[in-house]
C-alpha cells in the first residue's frame, strides 16, 4: 500500500537514491510512498554533518523530478523526518512552515544532548530509568510542538538499549506512555507504525503493537506505516506482517497526507 518513512541519500546515513527507492516501492506493489529525510539541527556530534536546510529547495526540486519521472506509476508526497530538541522547536516550526510539505514525521533522537544510540546515554541508569527519561523527553516535546502530523518510531529506545530484551520491555513507563498517546490524540496528531523494528532482536514493530491497541482503545484514528529504509532492500520491508498487528489492534484504515491534512485509506 504505503511506505511512509523513506530515507534517500539527502540522509547522511542513507545509500538510498531517490529513484532506487521509486522502483523498489512499484516492484513491492506499493501505491504511494513519502520521502522523510532527516532534519537534525544542533547536532551533538561534531564529527557528522548535520543534514543541511540549505538544501531543501534542492530536495524538493528533487522529489518534484521523481513526481513527473514516475507519475501513473506511483504517488509520491514530499515529507520530512524533523528531530526534536527543546531549544529548536522554533527553528524546526519555522522549516515546516516555510515549505509544502505533505507530511512531517516528529521524531526524538537526542535525549538531555545524547542520542540514546550511543552507550554513555544508559551509564548509572537502569533500564526503566532510561525508558523513563526517553519518554519524558517525546511527552515534553509534543506538548509544545505542532508542526507535525505523527509521532515517529515511539519505542525507538529499545533499538539501542544494551539490556536484554524482554517481551515485557513494552510496558514500561506505561502511565508515561498513556500520557503520550493522549496528547497526540488530543492535538489530532497521528502514531506511526515504524517495521524497522523487525530488523532489531525484538521482531516487532516501533511501538509495539500493545502500544497501537492501546492507542486505538484510547481514542486515537491517525495511523502511518513506513519502513525507515535506508537502503532499496528494506522498502516495505515485513510490511504484511505489520499489516496484520495493525488490524488486530482494532485498525481498518491508514492514513495518506497531502499538505499535511490526513484521508484515510482502507487497508485490504
Amino acid at each position: 500500500m504505503l511506505d511512509y518513512h523513506l530515507h534517500s541519500t539527502y540522509s547522511l546515513d542513507s545509500r538510498m537514491s531517490m529513484e532506487a527507492a521509486c522502483l523498489r516501492a512499484i516492484e513491492a506493489g506499493l501505491k504511494e510512498i513519502a520521502f522523510t529525510d532527516h532534519i537534525d539541527i544542533d547536532w551533538p556530534d561534531d564529527s557528522i554533518p548535520p543534514f543541511d536546510i540549505r538544501t531543501l529547495d534542492r530536495y524538493f526540486e528533487d522529489i518534484e523530478k521523481m513526481q513527473d519521472m514516475f507519475k501513473g506509476q506511483l504517488v509520491i508526497k514530499k515529507g520530512i523526518e524533523i528531530g526534536l530538541q527543546p531549544h529548536i522547536l522554533e527553528k524546526c516550526t519555522d522549516i515546516i512552515k516555510a515549505y509544502p510539505f505533505d507530511f512531517v514525521i516528529a521524531s526524538v533522537h537526542i535525549v538531555g544532548g545524547v542520542d540514546p544510540y550511543w552507550g554513555t546515554f544508559y551509564q548509572g541508569k537502569t533500564k526503566e530509568e532510561s525508558y523513563r527519561q526517553y519518554y519524558e523527553e517525546i511527552l515534553m516535546l509534543i506538548k509544545s510542538f505542532d508542526a507535525f502530523n505523527v509521532l515517529g518510531h515511539l519505542d525507538y529506545i529499545k533499538r539501542y538499549s544494551p539490556f536484554p530484551i524482554e517481551e515485557t520491555d513494552h510496558l514500561l513507563c506505561a502511565t508515561l506512555v498513556d500520557e503520550i498517546l493522549k496528547t497526540l490524540i488530543s492535538k489530532d496528531k497521528g502514531l506511526e507504525v515504524n517495521t524497522s523494528g523487525y530488523r532489531h532482536a525484538s521482531k516487532s514493530p516501533m511501538p509495539h503493537p500493545d502500544i497501537i491497541a492501546r492507542y486505538k482503545q484510547l481514542g486515537g484514528s491517525i495511523l502511518t506505516l513506513g519502513s525507515d529504509a535506508h537502503a532499496p532492500e528494506h522498502v516495505a520491508f515485513e510490511f504484511e506482517a505489520a499489516l496484520n498487528e495493525i488490524k488486530r489492534s482494532g485498525f481498518d484504515t491508514l492514513t495518506v497526507f497531502t499538505s499535511m491534512q490526513p484521508e484515510f485509506v482502507a487497508i485490504p
